[in-house]
Order: C-alpha cells, then structure tokens, then sequence
C-alpha cells in the first residue's frame, strides 16, 4: 500500500511531467505558428495530454502563456554587472529564440499583449501598483511608459527580423529603465 507522502510524491511528479510536457508542445507549436492560432487541443494533441488534465492547472491558453513565460529563465541575465553584460545577455536571448518570439508577438491579441507588458513590468522589477493607500501616480505611469517602450522595441525587432545588434537603443532603454527605478513613491 502506498503512503500519503508517495501518493503526494506521484501526484508532483505527474504535474512536473505535464507542465514540462506542455512546455516541450507550446514551444514546439510556436516555431510553426503564431500564438493567435494556436488552440488548446492543438496544445494537448502535441503535449499528448487530455483537454480536462490542462483545464485542471489552467483557465485557457493565455493564462497558460502567462505562467510559461514566467517561467522563462534567461540564463546569466543578472543586474549587478555591467550594462554590457546585459545587453549581451538579453540580445542572446531573443536571437536564440527568434521563432517564438517572433510567433508570440505576430498577430497578437489584446489578451497576448497584456501578458506580455505585465511579464515586462515585471521582469524590470517596475511598479505596476501601489500597495499604499495613496500610491503616487507619476511613478506607476512613468513605469508603464518604459514597459510600453520596451514592448515597442520587441515589436521593432520583430518587424526588422531581429537584427543582430542595436545598440544605441538598447543603451537608450536602459538608461530610462535605470531612471524609473530611481523614482520612489513618495
């Protein structure tokens, strides 16, 4: 007979083996397509997971996009060391997956869009509310113009079929993340 604590071991195991399964299967589908036309079943036919084993850990697909991307680790991406360091890192990152990125922002929706300023807001460590009663405005908007910014500069990349270095704007953005982290709510 199997214990509780092996039972529980099993039932992490099996959500683990899922959760990478469909990681494997939504890359895979983004390669090919643009997220936009990527369904569930497309999702659990490629996964080879049933349709109630993906609504028992997510809502729909964007909720699912939300938590993989969270997810993403770009590998050596650290703040403490020099802007050149970072650049580096993060130009890697989107020439190592220009598929993906490219077929997440192609013909994104409203739904895709928000995720995707969300996960900048946070990934840049920016406001995106205040937990105070009074929060100051100017600096969740500032915040949300960077965010804004940066998406924007996904988009142009995109567009311009990710060229290998641009430089000048990343320096740009980078300097304007670094001053909306300097403004503290008053």
């Amino acid at each position: 007979m199997m214990s509780v604590a092996e039972n529980t071991d099993k039932a992490d195991l099996r959500c683990v083996k899922t959760e990478k399964a469909l990681d494997v299967a939504m890359r895979s589908l983004l390669e090919k397509r643009n997220f936009r036309k990527i369904t569930v079943n497309d999702l659990c036919t490629e996964a080879l997971i049933s349709r109630a084993t993906f609504y028992a850990h997510y809502t729909d697909k964007y909720d699912f996009l939300k938590k993989r991307i969270s997810r993403v680790n770009i590998q050596g991406l650290t703040y403490d060391k020099p802007y050149e360091h970072l650049e580096k890192t993060i130009n890697e990152f989107f020439l190592s997956n220009k598929p993906v990125i490219k077929n997440i922002v192609n013909d994104a929706d409203k739904g895709t869009l928000d995720i995707l300023f969300q996960l900048i807001l946070s990934f840049l460590k920016l406001t995106t509310r205040s937990d105070k009663p009074y929060p100051n405005p100017e600096q969740i908007i500032f915040h949300h113009i960077c965010a804004g910014g940066i998406m924007n500069h996904i988009l142009w990349q995109v567009e311009n079929n990710f060229p290998a270095e641009v430089p000048p704007m990343n320096r740009y953005l980078y300097k304007i993340i670094t001053k909306c982290r300097e403004i503290e709510p008053e």
